[in-house]
């Protein structure tokens, strides 16, 4: 179950990321860069170098970054929110730094994903969190693996970077709403993976989207008290 260490409501108007949102149908939303899909993050449904090459921003800072990430944050610090700036679309969003502990799930058709907890609300109401790759763990390098796995042994916590959202769903039996709390990671990928190998925590900074999450402000609001 993740834990929270500390978030902090920001807005971002002035965006070099390559990333979009796309909404498609009922309540249906990709991830996109260029049009082109990258992530379905609908509820019916070391990259951040990547991203930050393809928005143009100078690699220099780029490694900056991701070095900071490797290292592990334990403060939102605004110089640093800025500079992500150059990753996240602009919005609405609340940044949380959490201590997440992953633990991989693989369906049958093999789709991989990391469960992070479980929390009920009220009687009649539950949230499950999950954390979704972009990349497979079959195409993750087995050297950056191995380093990480010892980083973590040794209670280092690296920093994975996702944007995230917040979707209420209404099943028709049992409860009355599912919160599905979901990240979606940008940056951390061989972290993530390594963590699970290991039994270990590590920490993630989420930029959870006001705007695109199917959610109103007061469940959002609500989210973060049970995160507390």
């Amino acid at each position: 179950m993740s834990k929270l260490l500390s978030y902090k409501e920001i807005r971002i108007s002035s965006s070099t990321s390559p990333i979009e949102y796309k909404q498609a149908g009922y309540r249906q939303r990709y991830l996109a860069i260029e049009g082109k899909e990258i992530a379905n993050t609908g509820i019916d449904c070391e990259t951040c170098l990547f991203y930050a090459e393809a928005s143009g921003m100078d690699m220099k800072n780029a490694t900056k970054i991701s070095n900071k990430l490797n290292q592990g944050i334990h403060t939102l610090d605004q110089d640093f929110m800025s500079d992500l700036s150059c990753l996240i679309p602009n919005g609405h969003y609340i940044a949380t730094l959490l201590k997440v502990y992953p633990r991989v799930k693989r369906e049958a058709y093999g789709t991989e994903y990391y469960k992070a907890g479980l929390r009920n609300i009220s009687s009649m109401k539950k949230m499950e969190e999950y954390i979704v790759p972009i990349q497979s763990s079959e195409s993750l390098n087995p050297i950056a693996l191995n380093d990480y796995i010892e980083r973590v042994n040794v209670e280092e916590t690296p920093t994975a970077l996702s944007i995230s959202f917040l979707d209420i769903k209404y099943p028709l039996n049992h409860f009355d709403e599912i919160w599905v709390y979901s990240h979606f990671l940008l940056d951390g990928h061989h972290k993530m993976f390594a963590a699970d190998k290991a039994q270990k925590p590590i920490t993630l900074l989420s930029f959870l989207s006001i705007d695109e999450s199917f959610a109103s402000k007061k469940q959002i609001d609500k989210l973060f008290q049970v995160l507390t």
